[in-house]
């Protein structure tokens, strides 16, 4: 049983300064929506498949990944049924803790000394200002609510994005030192509201999500953690969202895009199971070491978190070499020298292997010439080793995402573990609004 202790951040507990170099944060909607499916009976749908993937990237790829970052959860004055208390009282919560995989979020005072350390115009006091705008979460209060919250955003992100800016919807009190606006903006935004049957509660709802996505948004800017948003988040921040802030992120999807590449029939699926939303490949791996039931998932989870340590370990110090570097020269080294280790990886994969019986049987015939070739494929290989061995851990993730189990597969599996699942309708919603989303944020209309 863990003590109230426990749950303070840990970088507290240690009285030490914060670095947040390849460090996250998650929203607490994406934990309580993997608990409520986990542990309360709810259906498994997008929001759930989606927090399920973000959590384990976020996991495997960071040193640190925070969350309660409002602090509600140690506090531990909320009711049971609220979200924090849901948190609290979660055996999955507490073993991820318990394992170190995530941390309650630092107290104001480290957080400020460490802006101040950056020179920073911006505090924790800045963030509580925005996420304090309204009092809605990204989170819905019933199964029930999910297929209406995804039809929504698919609105507003396609035919709406003005009504998804952190700046005031409707002429109400002051509150906050918000953006105002008035004139042709104030019009714009009553047109799209009627467009879409909305009244003035709904925009209030809706501003005050917007300026909680930009607090999340500020805060991990100024901070240089990664933010992991939350499934139905994404749409508040589709103005803004950019992940440019994570080095060690963007390495690591390069690694697992060109991993996923050795699965060539990809778009081959068919109509049933989950063509409608595909399961992303650390999600497969983890899936493919449970058994038919999601106990297992905190033991699989950390134990990805701890085989993958040393390859977390080359992407934290490339994070620490690249914002330190220089020179454009010293920027260019690093990066092409993971680019060649995985190039390299990749090339190993798809090489056909020479079947021993037909070296033997050159070597009878041309025994000078063959101990020549098989010296210089020894030679290549060590120069190969090298490479590779320079971005540590590498081989070993590779190795992982190249033995995972094929896409239908998993689909297989993850029906097994999660038989309850939501309807076909929802699970359509859910895709229309990644692909809405995405083009979005790439200003290509939904």
């Amino acid at each position: 049983m863990m003590s109230s202790q426990d749950f303070r951040p840990m970088d507290e507990r240690k009285h030490v300064s914060v670095d947040f170099t390849n460090q996250a944060l998650i929203q607490d909607e994406l934990l309580v929506s993997i608990c409520l499916v986990l542990e309360h009976g709810w259906p498994a749908g997008p929001t759930f498949l989606h927090a399920l993937s973000t959590l384990i990237e976020s996991v495997v790829v960071h040193d640190a990944v925070y969350f309660d970052v409002l602090h509600d959860f140690q506090r531990g004055d909320e009711a049971p049924a609220s979200l924090p208390g849901r948190l609290r009282n979660s055996d999955f919560v507490r073993a991820l803790i318990r394992g170190e995989a995530i941390r309650p979020f630092p107290q104001e005072s480290l957080v400020d000394a460490f802006l101040a350390s950056k020179r920073r115009d911006y505090s924790y006091g800045h963030f509580l200002a925005d996420a304090y705008w309204g009092t809605a979460s990204f989170a819905y209060g019933e199964p029930e609510e999910e297929p209406n919250r995804l039809q929504l955003y698919v609105e507003l992100v396609s035919e709406a994005q003005p009504l998804l800016l952190p700046q005031r919807l409707v002429p109400h009190g002051q509150r906050g030192a918000g953006l105002t606006i008035g004139g042709p903006e104030l019009l714009t935004t009553t047109m799209l509201s009627h467009r879409l049957s909305l009244n003035q509660n709904d925009m209030k709802f809706i501003e005050g999500l917007n300026f909680r996505a930009k607090a999340f948004l500020d805060l991990a800017r100024n901070t240089g953690l990664h933010l992991h948003p939350f499934y139905l988040g994404l749409p508040h921040q589709v103005g803004a969202i950019r992940h440019t802030n994570s080095k060690a992120l963007e390495l690591f999807r390069q690694v697992v895009e060109k991993a996923n590449s050795l699965e060539p029939d990809e778009n081959g699926i068919g109509d049933d199971e989950f063509s409608r939303m595909p399961i992303p490949p650390l999600l497969q791996v983890l899936l493919g070491r449970c058994k038919d039931s999601p106990k297992g998932f905190v033991t699989e989870l950390l134990g990805l978190r701890e085989d993958w340590r040393k390859f977390r370990e080359y992407l934290t110090e490339y994070e620490k070499q690249w914002s330190s570097a220089g020179s454009k020269r010293e920027r260019w080294k690093i990066k092409t020298e993971f680019e060649k280790a995985l190039d390299l990886v990749h090339e190993r994969e798809k090489r056909s292997s020479t079947r021993i019986i037909y070296t033997l049987w050159d070597f009878f015939k041309e025994p000078t010439k063959v101990l020549k070739t098989f010296g210089d494929k020894l030679s290549k290989r060590g120069r190969e080793e090298y490479i590779i061995g320079r971005v540590k851990g590498l081989h070993d993730f590779w190795e992982d995402l190249a033995e995972s189990p094929t896409s239908d597969n998993v689909r297989r599996q993850f029906n097994k573990i999660f038989p309850k699942q939501a309807d076909e309708s929802t699970w359509t919603l859910g895709k229309r609004l990644a692909e809405t989303v995405n083009a979005g944020l790439i200003g290509k209309p939904g």
